[in-house]
């Protein structure tokens, strides 16, 4: 079941990812909880308020159209058992929008695992779990 879980992450695509972030720091008091080099060469941030109750990852997105200075692209939730989660999803006949469940080693410690659905209107929603 994948319900009621909570938000971990809310992912930001954005045409300037060290002045977006510079910006959520100085202007809105974000900390930075993660940041990784991404396979492109741009750092991606994970961004948090004070009270770690909302978190952004920010990632550069040189495909946004011209007038697009940024966008959400999904919304995360935790995942304590990514494979339980994604086979229900699959069961229950959801649109996965990922290569099944991907990684990425070298986010945070020991790498992370998620994948994505699509809600009815198209947004991306993901379960992470992070390992």
């Amino acid at each position: 079941m994948i319900k009621n879980r909570p938000l971990d992450h809310i992912g930001l695509a954005v045409t300037d990812v060290e002045a977006d972030a510079l910006w959520y720091q100085q202007v809105l008091g974000f900390k930075v909880k993660g940041k990784f080099l991404n396979t492109d060469g741009n750092n991606v941030y994970f961004l948090t308020t004070k009270d770690g109750l909302v978190t952004y990852e920010m990632y550069q997105d040189n495909s946004l159209p011209e007038d697009a200075k940024g966008k959400i692209d999904h919304i995360s939730y935790l995942s304590n058992d990514i494979e339980a989660d994604y086979q229900y999803c699959v069961n229950a006949g959801y649109k996965i929008c990922t290569d099944g469940i991907e990684g990425i080693p070298y986010f945070w410690e020991k790498g992370c695992k998620y994948f994505k659905i699509l809600s009815p209107t198209g947004e991306q929603v993901e379960f992470c779990q992070v390992l």
